[in-house]
């Protein structure tokens, strides 16, 4: 795509609200096992986001009760998303855009909570994988054809079956969430190709294996420390496609 067009412009400005969701999405899953119910302030136990005026100190990462910070540093999930969809919008075609676009503002959601709370809840994973799957079957019908979104689909389940495996054999080293979410990447990774799926699953192997090798050699975690595994993920994978064919 031509570098001056106004799509990778209008992504950008697009990826600002939607990244804006992404922050009051993981704002309210990014809670402990021991938080207030409803998705609330940890602290002051007031629910997060409803209102005009609760969004506007969401936007600069503060509870609307106690103003204590919550949430990722202002504008941090506002930027991460308006720059995956200008990124996106110069090497992905329509309706591919909007499948990956989709995908890349609930992953930095993901992201953000993994990273916080150790877990990929099951409603972003599972938004992840529909939102996905769903524009994919449409450039199936226009573009594509048929062969390409079973080859999606199958690349959904392969790599979910390879993270299913993990994760049998060491439950403590990979996360249920880490699972489900395989398999909104391996359905966009597949719909690339079986190169696409192989690289961009080892990419994020190797990313979080050298992330933790660093940890036990900076003794800033034991050989059993647990580390938030989807962000390398998503990393690998959109590091495919925004590079791939």
């Amino acid at each position: 795509m031509n570098p001056l067009s106004p799509l990778p412009l209008a992504a950008a400005l697009a990826g600002l609200p939607l990244g804006f969701w992404a922050r009051e999405l993981a704002i309210r899953h990014a809670v402990g096992e021991d938080a207030p119910p409803g998705h609330a302030c940890p602290r002051c136990a007031v629910p997060v986001g409803g209102g005009l005026r609760a969004s506007v100190r969401l936007a600069a990462g503060r509870c609307p009760g106690c103003r204590a910070r919550i949430g990722p540093p202002p504008l941090v999930a506002e930027i991460l998303t308006a720059a995956a969809l200008a990124a996106l919008a110069l090497r992905r075609p329509w309706p591919e855009l909007a499948a990956y676009g989709w995908l890349a503002a609930v992953a930095v959601a993901l992201i953000i909570v993994d990273v916080a709370v150790h877990r990929l809840p099951d409603r972003l994973t599972a938004a992840a994988f529909l939102g996905t799957v769903a524009p994919l079957a449409v450039a199936a019908l226009t573009r594509e054809g048929a062969p390409g979104l079973a080859r999606a689909l199958l690349g959904g389940l392969v790599l979910t079956g390879v993270y299913l495996l993990l994760f049998l054999v060491n439950p403590d080293g990979m996360g249920f969430g880490d699972v489900k979410f395989a398999a909104a990447l391996g359905t966009a990774l597949g719909w690339l190709g079986w190169d696409a799926l192989v690289t961009g699953a080892f990419l994020g192997f190797l990313a979080g294996g050298l992330y933790g090798g660093a940890l036990v050699a900076t003794r800033g975690a034991g050989r059993g420390g647990e580390i938030p595994f989807g962000p390398f993920m998503a990393a690998g994978a959109f590091a495919v496609i925004l590079t791939g064919p």
